[in-house]
């Protein structure tokens, strides 16, 4: 592991070193849309943002959306904390139009909050759903980065 974080105008020089030790970085962000994320997210090789079936998130996520083409990057929006509810529905109708949409939903769980508390990853917790989707997601994932 890298002794300290770069700051998000150096993420990009850093990533000859890093890419030494390991085959995939996962940069996780503040959700604002601030100004050095279109640096941060030029260095991706795909941008994954997460974006929950609400009308709030849905109008916030435009500065995100924004951002990533500002700066030319490969990206797909993820539904996540979702119920079963015809917002979620919603919410990917629109967000499909604005570009790829992972094909599994994150749905609002327990587990999350549980695994989060003990360290563990929801593949090694006692919710076989969970696990599935994460599973689900990651083969998306990897297709998109393995083109």
């Amino acid at each position: 592991m890298p002794d300290s974080d770069p700051a998000p105008d150096q993420v990009k020089a850093a990533l000859p070193a890093l890419a030494k030790h390991f085959d995939l970085l996962v940069i996780d962000t503040p959700p604002a849309a601030a100004d050095w994320l279109s640096n941060v997210m030029a260095a991706a090789d795909l941008v994954l943002i997460p974006v929950r079936p609400s009308p709030h998130d849905l109008r916030a996520v435009g500065a995100t959306l924004r951002a990533a083409r500002e700066a030319g990057s490969d990206f797909a929006f993820l539904l996540s904390q979702t119920p079963r509810a015809r917002v979620t529905d919603e919410a990917a109708r629109t967000l499909a139009q604005y570009g790829k949409l992972a094909p599994v939903n994150s749905a609002m769980r327990v587990i999350y909050a549980e695994t989060a508390a003990t360290g563990q990853g929801v593949t090694e917790a006692s919710d076989p759903k969970a696990a599935e989707e994460a599973r689900d997601l990651w083969a998306y994932v990897k297709g998109l980065l393995d083109g």
